[in-house]
This record gives structure tokens, C-alpha cells and sequence, in this order.
């Protein structure tokens, strides 16, 4: 369905071509909101919805959504888990919150990890051992990605910074960026304005982006030399639930990126991790019962 979606893109009309690239950046979120949170999540009626699928091939809004949504519960890794999403719907109440939960979170961690390339995060890798000094950015809820980065990436590359730092703003430290340096960016819809005019600073001084978001971000004045994609779907479809963006899918790549980095990098890399690992249990820093 995506691809035939991507096929006849340009052949719809506005309307419907804006809920065709909100499924084809999102088809993991598509499947798990309802007709109206579809609608407000595009800005177009629930009509123009129902118009869409019909144009498909289906009868409704929610035969269209359908494919989707089982996609997700597929990506359970086994019959037993996909078995179990299916009693606890059944169950209906609270415990459809922890399906759409397990099938949001699954489904998150297996688009991440399946549409990535392995020669995109091979690039990236390569980007960040061989760069004199790595920029981690991100504003608002991606900082918390970006931290995480430093404090697992720091154990093997010492060259790491977070940006913004304390009372800082991104484009602040962004000043300093050199064109042998890497900015590993984290951004996602609605974009963060700092974030944006930061990464055009580094680009412009020569150096090199990384971006990890939600979409293909085409509609950025940046050109990233590697871009990351991972959904970042919720249970959104409850009446007066706000939702909250996912960052399972943004932490399977994280792992993923550290992961190559450990495997590519030259044996001081390996040799750092365990020094650290070291002093760590020589200054008693776990608890002991």
C-alpha cells in the first residue's frame, strides 16, 4: 500500500496527496489513530479520509487503516505474543491501552531497525570515529535521547559534547564547530527552530549532519549527509487522550549506531570501555547488598 501510495503521489489532489505522505512518512502512527485523530493529525475533514479509501479500494476509513494496524501486531515477534495482544483487546477497557501500547512499541522498535539501512549507520559510524570533536544536539524531548548517547558514547569517545549545555542554546555552542567536526542531530515534528538553525551553522562551516527524526524531513533547508528515521507512534485514538511522542524506535538506533561503533573502532576504543568499567568497580560506585 505504501509503495503504491508513493507511486501515485503526485496524481492526487492536495487533500488527499497531504494524508498519503502522512502515511507513507508514518505508517506505524496511521495504524493506530482513529479517523479523527487521522484528521486533525493532516488538517483535512474525516470526509476527505473516507474519500482516500474509497480512491484505495475500501469501503471505510477503518478497512484502509486495517492492514496497518495488523502490520503492527505482526511485528510481535512470535504467534504467542501476537496471541496475547489479541485477548488483551478482547478484554477491551484499561487493558486495550496496554495493547496499543505493546503493538505501538514493537511495531516503533521494528520499522526503526528495518527501514535504516545497515550502510546508513556504517556511514555514520565511520562519520563519528574519524571527526575531531562530535556535537550530540537536541531541544525539548530529543534531549533526553542526546544524553543518553553521551553517556553510553563517552565510555569509547572521549571527543563527545552535548549541546546545548547548561544555559546555552544550541546555536550558541554551534559557533565553535569546525568542518572536521560531526553534529549528530535530534529532531522531530514539530521542529524545534534552535535545533534547525544550529544544524544550517554547522553546515555551513564545513561540517557534518547526522539527523535522526520521525520523517524524511525533506521539507528542511538542511542536506544531511545521513538520516536516521525511526516513528514515533502512541495510543492517540482515546477520546481526550493527548498522547505523547514514542522514543523506543530513537533508542533501538541509538543502540544500534554504539553498537557499530565499538565494532569498527580501532582496539584503544574496546581498551577505553574496559578501563572505565574498571575504575568503576575500583571506586565501589554499585551498591552492594
Amino acid at each position: 500500500m505504501v509503495e503504491r501510495l508513493t507511486k501515485e503521489l503526485n496524481t492526487y489532489p492536495r487533500s488527499l496527496r497531504r494524508i498519503a505522505m502522512f502515511i507513507i512518512d508514518n505508517p506505524a502512527e496511521f495504524g493506530m489513530k482513529s479517523i479523527r485523530d487521522c484528521a486533525e493529525a493532516t488538517s483535512v475533514s474525516t470526509n476527505t479520509l473516507v474519500r482516500l479509501a474509497q480512491k484505495l479500494g475500501f469501503e471505510s476509513y477503518n478497512q484502509l487503516r486495517e492492514p496497518f494496524r495488523a502490520a503492527l501486531t505482526a511485528s510481535a515477534s512470535n504467534s504467542n505474543t501476537t496471541q496475547w495482544v489479541n485477548e488483551l483487546y478482547d478484554r477491551g477497557g484499561i487493558e486495550r491501552v496496554r495493547a496499543d501500547t505493546v503493538t505501538s512499541v514493537i511495531g516503533n522498535v521494528t520499522e526503526a531497525l528495518r527501514h535504516n539501512e545497515a550502510e546508513d549507520i556504517e556511514q555514520a559510524a565511520e562519520m563519528i570515529l574519524s571527526a575531531q570533536s562530535v556535537y550530540l544536539m537536541g531541544t525539548r524531548a530529543p534531549y533526553t535521547l542526546i544524553h543518553y548517547l553521551y553517556y553510553v558514547g563517552r565510555m569509547a569517545l572521549p571527543n563527545l559534547i552535548v549541546t546545548p549545555g547548561h544555559a546555552n542554546s544550541p546555536v550558541d555552542e554551534i559557533l565553535t564547530v569546525e568542518a572536521e567536526d560531526v553534529v549528530l542531530a535530534v529532531s522531530i515534528s514539530p521542529f524545534s527552530r534552535e535545533t534547525i538553525e544550529a544544524c544550517k551553522i554547522a553546515k555551513s562551516r564545513g561540517a557534518k549532519l547526522i539527523l535522526m527524526s520521525d520523517s524524511t524531513a525533506n521539507s528542511l533547508p538542511l542536506k544531511p549527509d545521513v538520516t536516521l528515521i525511526s516513528p514515533i507512534t502512541t495510543p492517540r485514538n482515546y477520546k481526550d487522550f493527548v498522547g505523547f511522542d514514542s522514543f523506543v524506535g530513537f533508542f533501538a538506533l541509538a543502540e544500534w549506531l554504539m553498537t557499530t561503533l565499538v565494532e569498527k573502532g580501532a582496539p584503544d576504543t574496546k581498551q577505553r570501555i574496559q578501563n572505565f568499567n574498571e575504575y568503576r568497580k575500583e571506586t565501589n560506585v554499585f551498591w552492594k547488598s
